[in-house]
């Protein structure tokens, strides 16, 4: 089993606001990866064109057949408001398997 050698693993579903960059995207999921390994309910956010928060609500949520926490971004960019969504499926310990259709 792969937990006792401290591997973690899963999905990240991103929706993404309209105005970011791809690395600043993936930035921001990064972050928010970080935030569930480490437990975290909000971290603030700054780059050199937006800033704002990352937060979650502790909701699960499904797409698909998969599941997980989702985590949501605020974010004032150089050209307004926006936003980002996350949602995180760790497979580790079978969290966010498939739902059952029965």
């Amino acid at each position: 089993m792969l937990e006792h050698m401290g591997i973690r693993w899963g999905f990240v579903f991103l929706r993404s606001a309209t105005h970011l960059e791809p690395e600043q995207s993936r930035d921001l999921m990064q972050q928010a990866v970080e935030m569930f390994l480490g437990g975290e309910n909000e971290r603030r956010v700054k780059n050199s064109d937006f800033e704002g928060r990352i937060y979650t609500e502790w909701r699960y949520e499904v797409i698909g057949g998969l599941g997980g926490q989702r985590f949501d971004a605020d974010l004032e960019t150089i050209y307004g408001k926006d936003s980002a969504s996350f949602l995180i499926n760790e497979q580790t310990r079978g969290m966010g398997a498939p739902i059952s259709r029965n």
